[in-house]
């Protein structure tokens, strides 16, 4: 009998600091969830990581991912423990940062 997986989404806004590369946040998500974002293999909970520049220098991360029910908050904390962190290594060795911003309810 196959696992069933549930789509699940987690959102935060984030500042990312002057010339930071837009894609790290999702580039750490992956690391976070998968151990690099350059892996082999699929990812053991498939995830996609949106980034939408939403008011200045403001944008909003919204990362929707795949898992059974009883692993959802295991990855949402990996998630956001990613986002927490507040900083990626790029490919090219610059680290690309940014901050989360306070959430509306």
């Amino acid at each position: 009998m196959s696992k069933r997986t549930f789509a699940h989404q987690v959102r935060h806004r984030i500042v990312l600091a002057s010339g930071a590369d837009s894609r790290a946040p999702g580039g750490a998500v992956t690391v976070a969830l998968c151990g690099h974002w350059d892996h082999e293999g699929p990812c053991p909970w498939p995830h996609h990581t949106a980034i939408e520049a939403s008011d200045g220098a403001s944008h909003e991360v919204t990362v929707r991912f795949d898992a059974p029910e009883q692993e959802r908050e295991q990855v949402s904390a990996l998630i956001d423990g990613a986002l927490q962190k507040g900083e990626q290594e790029g490919s090219d060795g610059q680290i690309s940062s940014w901050a989360l911003s306070p959430t509306q309810p």
